[in-house]
């Protein structure tokens, strides 16, 4: 038996490998869940340049676009709805691999295993990189020799559907295992009486706009200890983008992570024009509300004019004006945003 919910990929709104599963999940006991991330609390994320860098890598994050701001979300409140069962496992149970992940499908659950998509048979990293990632396995194949999957291993920032064959997942453990490494094994099943508790309907409240605000003007920056490495957050770190252009945009050797940022800024601000909306509909102040509601959808247009300026400006190498331009008349009207939020913020209060 497996669970008995059909899960499809979510690629509404980029949150990371594992909480896009997790959404998944959710959204397909109800459908109402597809309204969680509209409050997710969102920041604006970027690496400082003018820092030491672990292991001397700045050039290859430079490279990779990994140095380009990225949209960091709050998911703190999908594991509200969520059971986690969590174990490491040993040499000894690799020969009952396969039993464990049927036995907890039986029980309706989901697992997350740590698997090596070099051995992948597709993908990116497939034969080519080592990459040990969560793999979300939520059923088997008709045939009982692969596991049903949802992976990002064919393009970043998109969830697909996928095959594993168990040989796949037998030689990956029993490689990361062998090489001291630790592989995770996790069932995930859900809280029926939170489920049950979700306010299915979804109201929003004024004050949130002003926590979105204040989000996104904390001029600060943090230390990440797991990295390593300082971070500036808020609108500064749009700022310091426009600046660091060159650096960051110029020394590109391929545009899919510039892609996947660049596209999580459009998905953000489509997220917040479908909160507005609701705002508009559940407030009496509706024209400050419209107004917020097309200003984000403006900026998710800007957004994705942008990535394709500069994704068509790298493979052409051409002039990078144009790419500049755009990105300072978006930071622009962030601001302006900002500033809308702030006279909502007041009305609401007086």
């Amino acid at each position: 038996m497996i669970p008995t919910h059909r899960i499809l990929p979510y690629n509404d709104i980029w949150l990371d490998c594992v909480n896009n599963n997790l959404m998944a999940i959710l959204i397909s006991h109800h459908s109402s869940f597809e309204k969680l991330p509209l409050t997710f609390k969102t920041q604006y994320w970027k690496k400082i340049i003018n820092q030491t860098f672990p292991e001397d890598n700045f050039e290859s994050l430079l490279q990779q676009g990994l140095m380009l701001p990225k949209v960091q979300y709050d998911t703190e409140q999908l594991y509200h709805y969520l059971r986690f069962e969590d174990q490491l496992l040993e040499q000894s149970d690799i020969p009952f691999l396969d039993e464990m992940i049927q036995g907890a499908l039986d029980k309706k659950k989901y697992v997350f295993l740590d698997v090596d998509r070099f051995f992948y048979s597709s993908g990116r990293e497939a034969g080519k990189i080592h990459f040990i990632h969560p793999t979300f396995i939520h059923g088997k194949s008709a045939s009982g020799e692969a596991y049903t999957v949802i992976e990002d291993c064919l393009s970043p920032g998109r969830m697909h559907d996928y095959q594993t064959p168990l040989e796949v997942i037998m030689e990956s453990t029993q490689n990361l295992i062998q090489s001291g490494k630790k592989v995770r094994f996790i069932m995930v099943s859900v809280h029926e009486g939170s489920i049950r508790n979700f306010n299915h309907d979804f109201s929003v409240q004024d004050s949130f706009i002003s926590e979105m605000r204040s989000n996104l003007l904390e001029d600060k920056v943090v230390f990440l200890e797991q990295y390593g490495l300082h971070y500036q957050l808020g609108l500064q770190a749009l700022t310091d983008y426009v600046a660091e252009f060159e650096e960051l945009v110029g020394n590109l050797n391929e545009t899919s992570i510039f892609a996947l940022r660049s596209s999580s800024f459009a998905q953000n601000h489509k997220k917040n024009n479908r909160l507005f909306k609701l705002l508009e509909d559940q407030s009496s102040h509706t024209n400050l509300y419209k107004q917020l509601a097309e200003q984000s959808m403006e900026l998710g247009r800007l957004w994705e004019i942008y990535r394709t300026t500069v994704i068509k400006m790298i493979a052409s190498n051409s002039v990078r004006d144009q790419a500049i331009v755009k990105l300072e008349e978006i930071v622009k009207k962030e601001y302006h945003m900002v500033q809308t939020m702030k006279m909502a913020t007041e009305v609401s209060n007086s």
